[in-house]
């Protein structure tokens, strides 16, 4: 059965209706609301990515004090073991006196390393008139 079309209807037409041409407020607003979308999107990417940041920051730190802790219980070991080993040689409390002055030493050393690390920041930062 074929279709009939109403009788005031208007056949439809190949040519695109023709749009009013773009006035200079129009394109302002459109760049103006181009350029927010873009800012927004862009907002949303830096907040996505400052969250995936925070959350390795803090697996990492996490993981970080469990090196500290099983670090010390091996610095611990390595003590008392030090200990047993020369109280057979030395007896107990030469022993001790002796691994304590070794850990001294180690002490001393560390702690020159760290000035010298803090007094080159410094000698960075202070040489600002040079620069």
């Amino acid at each position: 059965m074929p279709k009939h079309r109403p009788v005031n209807s208007i056949p439809p037409s190949d040519d695109p209706p023709e749009q009013a041409a773009p006035t200079l407020e129009t394109e302002w607003l459109g760049l103006i609301s181009s350029g927010r979308a873009a800012l927004d999107s862009e907002l949303a990417f830096q907040k996505a990515r400052i969250t995936v940041l925070a959350k390795l920051a803090a697996k990492a730190a996490l993981w970080t004090g469990l090196v500290l802790v099983l670090l010390f219980f091996v610095l611990m070991a390595l003590v008392v073991g030090a200990l047993l080993g020369l109280a057979a040689w030395l007896g107990p409390w030469v022993a001790t006196l002796a691994v304590i002055l070794a850990l001294l030493v180690a002490t001393g050393l560390s702690a020159l390393v760290v000035i010298r690390k803090i007094k080159a920041m410094g000698r960075i930062f202070g040489d600002e008139d040079a620069a």
